[in-house]
């Protein structure tokens, strides 16, 4: 029998039929060298879509219900699970088509796993919730329902070898859990994430033209960053991109490495890929306006998005 927790005070929004409003997710900050790896349980970083189990529905980071086919989520009692719709390393794009699909398609269903990696509704640390999860997930009998595999590492160096190893192999990075945080929404060190490169996430609020070979067509991006600035995105696009760019009030990921040490503007910034799942952003240029927020200065040598 599978267990169930009157997690109070953990549970929350996890109330199942609480969907309307988005979950309280543990979200991650960015590994640093100083951290204590003997804290951590380490696992591999799924390319897919975030989901969650609210006990009745699958639920987009943001709250949005997640159209899976009945077959899927069939027999799945009322215990809250965390995880990742994945369809394989360097597979995102076939995730994110099938998540958004209006109506779902049992073709690209099946080619998808539920990656579980936590049980936000059980009252333990994560070294107690992990046997649960475990557990659980057995109990379900379902190959597309899969526990996430946890390891300890005992150095920095071997930590290292580790994500060589894994991106190496189309991984797209590691994760670290603290073994002993409670689940709790926000973003802390309880979570971690580690991967060769930095990415994160901007709103389409417009677009330059091109010049030269791409006259005619998309020269960058023009996206609004969750402090407000402004970024132009150049680097990245496809021709195809260029001829039909995400629209105005697209969530877009881009890529970069490191920031300016003065502005704090990433740096190197190049367009990775549509963000279908998220829920569209309602930057426009009014908006934008409204807002006060202005355009970046045309230096090139601070916007290089080579």
């Amino acid at each position: 029998m599978i267990a169930r927790w009157a997690a109070v005070g953990v549970w929350g929004a996890w109330s199942p039929g609480a969907g309307a409003q988005a979950p309280a997710v543990t979200l991650a900050q960015h590994y640093h060298p100083a951290v204590d790896l003997s804290a951590y349980w380490v696992s591999e970083k799924y390319d897919g879509v975030r989901a969650v189990w609210d006990g009745q529905q699958l639920l987009s980071r943001q709250g949005l219900p997640i159209r899976a086919p009945a077959w899927f989520t069939a027999g799945w009692p009322a215990v809250p699970m965390d995880g990742e719709l994945w369809a394989g390393r360097g597979q995102f794009a076939a995730a994110q088509s099938a998540v958004a699909q209006a109506v779902p398609v049992d073709s690209q269903w099946r080619a998808l796993r539920y990656m579980v990696f936590d049980l936000p509704g059980h009252p333990g640390d994560f070294t107690t919730r992990l046997p649960a999860l475990q557990r659980h997930v057995a109990a379900l009998g379902q190959p597309w329902v899969q526990a996430v595999v946890q390891w300890r590492v005992a150095s920095h160096g071997e930590l290292m070898a580790q994500l060589r190893t894994h991106e190496r192999a189309g991984a797209e990075g590691l994760m670290l859990r603290r073994a002993d945080a409670p689940y709790r929404g926000g973003r802390s060190d309880d979570l971690l994430k580690l991967k060769s490169h930095e990415d994160a996430e901007a709103v389409v609020i417009g677009h330059e033209p091109g010049r030269g070979k791409y006259r005619g067509m998309t020269g960058a991006l023009l996206v609004r960053l969750p402090g407000g600035q402004t970024l132009r995105l150049g680097s990245g696009l496809s021709d195809a991109q260029r001829r039909a760019p995400p629209p105005v009030g697209t969530t877009v990921t881009y890529r970069y490495n490191g920031t300016h040490a003065g502005s704090g503007l990433p740096r190197f910034a190049r367009f990775w890929r549509v963000r279908a799942d998220a829920p569209p952003g309602s930057g426009t240029a009014a908006d934008t306006r409204q807002n006060g927020l202005q355009p970046l200065p045309d230096k090139r040598e601070q916007l290089s998005t080579r």
